[in-house]
């Protein structure tokens, strides 16, 4: 049996315990400084709560960090150090201090370990990662990436308080950084704006516009400030052709990772990103997202932060 130490009890957390309880041979410790809901999680999948994040880690192979962003390297790091395979919620932190902190623990340890970054995941985006890669748009120009909804968890929650969430730069545009970083190449100059950089906290919209070593240039939109459903969309255009999706106009995932007619049950991104996760830590071998894919997407959202902090380009 394959122990899961499940690190946090909220929402997110169920979605990682949904999924990963369709992995045969897995059982579960949650541990939440709420005590009352490591309970419930605990009860609602079978597992053990504890009362402590020390004694999850003496009886687990894996621990799996869904907290808040500015805390993922306060369990991380431990976790890491004590020789467990490590998922980590994207994004790697919600500052690059703490986050150089993992990755410095992750290079000095053997363990598998994780980031997710599951817009990989996607099936849109990993067709359209490999259409590029492939050479069938010809060379990527110019690039328009946007996601976002509403402020999640409402005014009142953590994520309004953008010392906590990073912000939309490094908590929801990182998966867009990460998709272009993986499939256009390394970010040289950024440029951006933010409702929320000044003041730190209450909803946020951000637009940033990376240029790249290759000479492509990509647009990239994020809000916490659109009353309607929750969209995604890109484009990509290159000297051969152009790649086009949008969620409102394109069947495709909605609310969470609840399924749409077009996705099977073993397609769903949360599932395979887990999937991959458990697989490698039972290998012993490297994770599909690492540490340092993780955390160049996050110098990218910093540096888009810091541009819009300063009202000037950030180079990189």
């Amino acid at each position: 049996m394959f122990k899961v130490g499940v690190v946090g009890a909220g929402r997110l957390s169920r979605v990682h315990v949904r999924h990963l309880s369709r992995i045969p041979d897995i059982s579960f410790l949650v541990y939440d400084h709420h005590f009352e809901r490591a309970e419930q999680l605990a009860t609602e999948c079978g597992g053990t709560a504890v009362d402590s994040f020390s004694g999850l880690l003496e009886q687990v192979d894996a621990v799996d960090v869904i907290t808040p962003n500015d805390t993922h390297g306060e369990y991380a790091v431990k976790a890491i150090q004590a020789r467990k395979a490590t998922f980590i919620e994207k994004p790697l932190e919600a500052s690059l201090d703490a986050a150089k902190q993992i990755l410095d623990a992750a290079n000095d340890s053997a363990a598998t370990v994780m980031v997710g970054q599951v817009v990989r995941y996607f099936a849109m985006y990993r067709r359209a990662h490999d259409l590029v890669k492939a050479g069938s748009i010809g060379k990527p120009a110019a690039v328009r990436m946007t996601r976002g909804g509403g402020m999640p968890g409402g005014e009142a929650g953590w994520f309004a308080d953008h010392s906590r969430s990073g912000g939309v730069f490094i908590d929801l545009a990182v998966h867009d950084f990460d998709w272009l970083l993986w499939t256009i190449g390394r970010v040289t100059e950024v440029y951006a704006k933010s409702v929320g950089s000044q003041s730190g906290q209450g909803p946020d919209y951000g637009l940033a516009t990376l240029t790249f070593d290759n000479g492509c240039v990509a647009h990239v939109e994020s809000t916490w400030m659109d009353k309607n459903e929750s969209r995604t969309a890109f484009e990509v255009c290159g000297s051969g052709g152009m790649l086009e999706f949008d969620s409102r106009t394109t069947p495709t995932l909605r609310s969470g990772s609840r399924l749409d007619q077009n996705f099977l049950p073993d397609d769903d991104p949360f599932f395979l990103q887990l999937k991959d996760f458990v697989e490698a830590a039972r290998d012993h071998r490297p994770a599909p997202v690492l540490v340092a894919d993780a955390f160049a997407a996050l110098q990218v959202a910093d540096a888009c932060l810091r541009s819009a902090k300063s009202n000037a380009p950030v180079f990189l």
